[in-house]
């Protein structure tokens, strides 16, 4: 019979004798391993798709399918994906892509993007309790559109996987200048979701490594506070991102990115504040990728984009949104001046789902484009993202003063 959802608890499968055992071996390893020489994924007659994985020791793992787009879901608590190698073990022309990392604090994910409509159908764990390894199969058959979609609905993300965004209170006041901000930097993508991918470089590390030293300048100046809101390779949700900056107390929200474009030969640094059209095809095209991250590593947005359309966030974000212009226009100058290159249209208007924080100024700084060789080479030079952060840093100093005399003129 097909089910829907899995659960297999480790304890329960290999009982407490060979616990014993596995804890002398193993002194219980948080996470396993997979071996990719001993794994693989390929096509079966009729449609069918055979995943095998073998695995370091048994955890705990549930699968699921996810609708639009079509993909199977497999979450383990917890592997380690150091060395998985996606064309090693995916021999299957019905599955066209593979992505993994962490998904969650304590939770890993794979994924299987699909070119057909496949569903569990049988599902086991294997113990080999010589060897304390486990074997993971699953057997998925074909199935029709309607048949898929049905089998999809029915699985219910838990709360860990998208949490529940934090309520937004009153706008962010202006601030009278004299006291350090929050600024809440925001490194994109993670985990499960590399972001953009080239040569070899994934834009989740790329950023990363810009956040960190973006931070640590705003820390060294003594004028400000700065936080991240991740500090390791995971994945979080849009509406995390938000809920996590309100939480730090952000009175600035920094989103940082380095995209790709499959046509064209985007190039040079790009700040984006939320708009409800887009400034170009291309800025459609960057968009409908940034919230198709959130959809391929598993979460629906839906709901979320339901409520930040309503009334009272439109009223909250009058307010906010006059801030974040002005914000964008001193980053705009600052990297001008700093790294002496910018692109012809720098301010660039957009529906990034990451920037529809009501109450909170908020700007999405795009490095650069992966894509382009030169702006490539930017991202991987330190020289050039000093610059840069110079040039950020310098716009925020500037853009407090501005904001702080506005926010008297107001209260006048």
């Amino acid at each position: 019979m097909i089910r829907q959802m899995i659960w297999l608890v480790t304890l329960a499968l290999i009982g407490t004798a060979l616990l014993q055992r596995l804890a002398f071996a193993h002194e219980l390893q948080a996470m396993a391993w997979v071996d990719v020489d001993q794994s693989k994924i390929e096509d079966g007659r009729d449609g069918s798709v055979s995943l095998k994985l073998e695995l370091s020791q048994p955890v705990p793992f549930r699968v699921f399918t996810m609708n639009n787009p079509a993909r199977v879901v497999i979450d383990f608590r917890e592997v380690d994906w150091t060395g998985f190698d996606e064309a090693a073990v995916n021999h299957s022309k019905r599955v066209s892509d593979l992505r993994f990392g962490i998904f969650h604090s304590g939770w890993s994910r794979l994924i299987l993007d699909l070119d057909t409509f496949v569903v569990p159908d049988q599902i086991e764990m294997r113990i080999n309790q010589m060897r304390s390894t486990a074997t993971l199969k699953i057997d998925l058959i074909a199935v029709g559109r309607e048949a898929f979609v049905n089998f999809s609905n029915t699985f219910e993300e838990d709360s860990w996987a998208l949490p529940k965004p934090t309520g937004f209170g009153e706008p962010k006041e202006h601030q009278p200048g004299d006291q350090a901000l929050m600024i809440v930097i925001d490194p994109g993508h993670g985990g499960v979701d590399s972001g953009a991918e080239r040569d070899g470089y994934e834009e989740k590390h790329l950023v990363m490594q810009f956040a960190l030293e973006l931070e640590e300048m705003l820390v060294r100046t003594g004028r400000y506070k700065a936080d991240l809101t991740r500090r390791d390779d995971v994945f979080m949700s849009l509406p995390d991102r938000i809920s996590r900056a309100r939480y730090l107390g952000a009175d600035v929200f920094l989103s940082i990115h380095a995209d790709a474009l499959s046509k064209g030969s985007a190039t040079g640094t790009t700040v984006y504040t939320l708009s409800d059209e887009a400034s170009s095809a291309m800025v459609t095209e960057l968009v409908a990728k940034h919230d198709r991250s959130n959809l391929l590593a598993g979460v629906d947005l839906v709901e979320q984009d339901d409520q930040i359309a309503s009334v009272l966030m439109d009223m909250a974000r009058l307010q906010t949104d006059s801030r974040s212009e002005l914000l964008a226009d001193f980053i705009v100058r600052g990297i001008a001046r700093s790294s002496g290159h910018i692109r012809r249209r720098p301010h660039l208007g957009a529906g990034f789902a990451v920037l529809k924080a009501p109450d909170i100024p908020s700007v999405l700084v795009e490095l650069g484009f992966m894509s382009n060789e030169s702006d490539l080479n930017n991202l991987l030079a330190k020289s050039w993202r000093d610059k840069v952060v110079l040039g950020i840093v310098d716009a925020l100093d500037k853009w407090t003063l501005e904001d702080a005399v506005q926010g008297v003129l107001m209260r006048q």
